[in-house]
């Protein structure tokens, strides 16, 4: 899971780390299938949830990171247990594969330069690390831009909230300059959304670049921070061709400006860039304006191709009048591999709790219902996906070409890096509040003696940082569940935080509650049975931001 770094939301989110769920009851929900299970299933639960973890976070499978030797093994011992359970396949629409296989193209920067001539008529040239901070393109081979600069204050155009920070500045076959960060006053998990869908806004408004300048929180930041984060290769999922995906498509050239080569340009538009950001600092959006003077970027961008599975398999449903409708149950199977660190005494991040753990459950859950007397009454499909830690890729992926159409998905609820070292009392359902999900999981888990609590953290904005988000941006109502803060939680978390995620130490070997882990397991096969068997599919909320700005033509629920 990404935790401190926000995956797929790109730069921006990752400078900070260089430098209200309400109640879920209210509204109609289906009866739940009671799924509580004597003592001794619970044992034998318990004990296969100890199975799955302790194989997929052994030594053998290197920490299972995309595209690896590790993975396919993961992945192999993910399809072996659908199989077992007689599920169908689900990795191509044919229904004859279990995997969809995925391409990568891990992008790399090989030349970048950039070069502005002012108004006094005199060229001035940076190149990659000198003032300038490129991205590789997601074009390979070399791209040439004669272009000029705009700066867009925040880059922002969200109606919804009276802002737009392009109007009256024409941007067409330009490059955009936007300040990092959001003005204050919009929802946190909007602001997350907006952050990282800037480079979409420019592309909307016809701009080949984005490039991010400073502002007041950020400018202290050290120039060698931000190039070793730029210095690293970007990986994207790519299509049969191996072109490389993008939310923006015409935009060419993505990175970041310094302080000194943005206060230059600012001047020479008669601005000054510390007032500006000062100002932005105190809630003062700033307005955009046009950079004098013609400028060039030349880029070439180096490419290494591979290719990692989603695994993926479906229980068809027993109602025909709803069968064609999908539940998602998911989790991803990848981890973040073996360091670079020869001389390291443990160089396997074995991913035990993230995501063992989550996977596990996913298994557990398909076995429930599949050997269940009453089949659910929707299909439900079991999506195993890959390279999550690259940037939410796996399922951005399926999202982007489903194996069943993307309007028959009705719901999708995520399960990543449940923390199962304690006696769980409560679980957080990231992205309740914005659907009746909400509802269905809070009746849900209270069938199995489990509380659905609100986010403890709004500020984390978890609901737009794990795969499900992929679903989101499709329109589909979605939740990521997590064990919660009640009893010994908000410790254990903190915990595993500070001391276990993405180290070396996250192995099975952890002091793991597995009767814990077989709980969970009962609670998300109580939320899958329930959204699988209720009699309305999942609706966004009248009024929600996600799903206007994702499903605004779909149905809508009342807000309790």
């Amino acid at each position: 899971m990404a935790i401190r770094r926000l995956k797929g939301l790109g730069l921006a989110t990752s400078l900070v780390l260089l430098g209200g769920l309400g109640a879920c009851a209210s509204v109609d929900t289906p009866a739940v299938a009671q799924v509580a299970a004597p003592a001794a299933d619970d044992a034998l639960l318990a004990e296969r949830m100890k199975a799955h973890v302790t194989f997929l976070a052994d030594d053998a499978l290197e920490g299972r990171d995309t595209g690896s030797r590790g993975y396919e093994l993961a992945a192999l011992y993910v399809e072996s247990h659908y199989r077992s359970l007689g599920l169908t396949p689900a990795g191509n629409a044919e229904r004859t594969s279990w995997r969809q296989p995925v391409n990568f193209a891990e992008m790399s920067l090989t030349d970048g330069k950039l070069r502005w001539t002012g108004p006094d008529g005199e060229a001035h040239d940076w190149s990659q690390g000198d003032g300038v901070a490129l991205f590789p393109s997601v074009t390979v081979g070399e791209v040439a831009l004669d272009t000029g600069f705009v700066f867009v204050g925040y880059g922002l155009d969200v109606p919804s909230a009276g802002i737009d920070d392009y109007a009256g500045l024409d941007v067409r076959g330009k490059v955009v300059l936007a300040m990092y960060g959001m003005p204050e006053g919009l929802p946190s998990e909007l602001a997350a959304h907006m952050e990282s869908a800037k480079a979409t806004t420019a592309f909307e408004h016809g701009a080949v670049g984005y490039i991010m300048v400073h502002s007041a929180d950020t400018r202290n930041i050290p120039w060698s921070a931000l190039m070793g984060y730029f210095g690293e290769p970007q990986t994207r999922w790519a299509d049969a061709e191996g072109r490389a995906h993008t939310d923006a498509p015409g935009i060419q050239v993505e990175g970041f400006l310094s302080q000194q080569v943005t206060r230059q340009m600012f001047a020479a538009a008669e601005q000054d860039l510390n007032a500006i950001q000062n100002a932005a600092a105190q809630g003062t959006s700033p307005k955009g304006f046009a950079i004098p003077g013609p400028a060039s970027v030349q880029l070439t961008t180096e490419a290494r191709y591979f290719e990692s599975p989603n695994v993926v398999a479906i229980l068809p449903g027993s109602d025909p009048s709803v069968a064609d409708e999908v539940v998602v149950v998911m989790a991803h199977l990848d981890h973040v591999g073996v360091s670079d660190d020869e001389n390291a005494p443990d160089r396997i991040s074995n991913g035990a709790m993230d995501n063992a753990s989550g996977v596990a459950t996913l298994i557990e859950v398909a076995r429930a219902l599949s050997v269940s007397e009453e089949r659910p009454r929707r299909s439900v499909m079991f999506l195993a996906v890959t390279g999550e830690e690259l940037g939410l890729l796996g399922s951005s992926r399926f999202a982007a070409d489903p194996t069943v159409p993307i309007q028959n998905i009705v719901g999708v609820v995520n399960l990543d890096m449940p923390i199962l070292t304690y006696d769980f009392v409560d679980v957080v359902a990231f992205g309740a509040d914005h659907s009746t999900l909400g509802a269905i999981v809070a009746a849900a888990t209270g069938e199995v003696g489990v509380a659905t609590v609100p986010d403890y953290q709004p500020e984390e904005n978890f609901f737009v940082r794990s795969d499900h988000y992929e679903f989101v941006k499709a329109g589909v109502p979605s939740v990521f569940l997590a064990t919660g803060p009640g009893g010994e939680g908000r410790e254990a978390i903190a915990t595993f935080l500070a001391d276990n995620y993405h180290q070396v130490s996250d192995e099975p070997d952890l002091p793991f509650n597995w009767q814990a882990a077989a709980r969970f397991a009962r609670v998300n096969t109580s939320i899958a049975r329930a959204i699988a068997d209720g009699q309305a599919p999942p609706m966004w909320y009248e009024g929600d931001e996600f799903g206007d700005l994702f499903d605004p033509d779909g149905p809508r629920a009342p807000r309790p």
